[in-house]
């Protein structure tokens, strides 16, 4: 009697044994997931920096390449373009002849924001009527913001309509696309890999006063932290005018954007 029930102790005290290590087995992994959370709003501050000129981001990128052409000129299926962001020069594009340039620049400031950026063009001159620019880029860049600090890679392209002498706007078809690891300044400080998209086609770029006056466009964020966990977010960005826009997110939480 005294045999069978020594046997029952030793049991249950086995089982106790093993539930408490998986119970501490559980609450640590649970305790390393929640760590690694990456946020909405931490997607949200990669597409804020994504558009924003201060971190080289869409905006940018959009007054880049109307400023190839700013000035242009259709005549005879040849566009003259005078100005390629940092250099002056005159160049004649052929009918359905592609043509490539390569621009590399920087903010004017090295401290906090700051970003460096290359870009290599490709761009074709559809002698259309309307004509037409189709305009497509690889490149890479860095970007130390207020929140987060970034390297990537880009691509993407724009149709760009607008070009008579006589239109005082650009219009842009673009679809863009960065992919890289960022790195947060606040909070959890979090670093984590990116991949995000934006997607429009009636953005509208004065020549004037070479702004965005309107558009909007759907933004996907993909972030995947360092313990291997992805979270999607998306949404909508909208171009305001005045140097302005905003993202709203599929939370229905709004992110507003300002550059000077």
């Amino acid at each position: 009697m005294n045999k069978k029930t020594n046997f029952t102790k030793i049991v249950y005290a086995a089982a106790i044994v093993a539930a408490s290590a998986f119970t501490l087995t559980s609450c640590h992994k649970d305790s390393s997931v929640g760590s690694t959370t990456i946020t909405e709003a931490d997607a949200a501050q990669v597409a804020t920096d994504a558009v924003s000129p201060s971190t080289g981001g869409f905006v940018s990128q959009v007054s880049s390449s109307a400023s190839l052409f700013s000035n242009a000129t259709v005549t005879g299926g040849t566009v003259s373009s005078a100005n390629n962001h940092l250099t002056t020069y005159s160049s004649t594009i052929p009918c359905g002849t592609e043509k490539d340039s390569t621009i590399a620049y920087a903010s004017a400031n090295t401290t906090v924001p700051s970003f460096t950026y290359s870009l290599t063009w490709k761009y074709t001159l559809a002698c259309t009527v309307p004509s037409t620019l189709t305009l497509n880029f690889n490149g890479a860049g860095t970007y130390n913001g207020f929140i987060q600090s970034s390297s990537f890679t880009s691509t993407g392209g724009f149709v760009l309509g607008g070009l008579g002498s006589t239109a005082t706007q650009f219009t842009f078809n673009s679809n863009y696309s960065r992919t890289g690891t960022t790195t947060s300044k606040i909070g959890n400080k979090n670093t984590f890999d990116h991949t995000l998209t934006i997607t429009s086609s009636n953005i509208v770029y004065d020549k004037a006063t070479k702004e965005i006056v309107s558009g909007s466009a759907t933004i996907s964020i993909k972030v995947t932290s360092t313990s291997g966990n992805s979270w999607n977010y998306g949404g909508t960005l909208t171009f305001l005018g005045n140097k302005m826009a905003k993202v709203v997110l599929n939370s229905g939480t709004t992110y507003n954007i300002s550059w000077s």
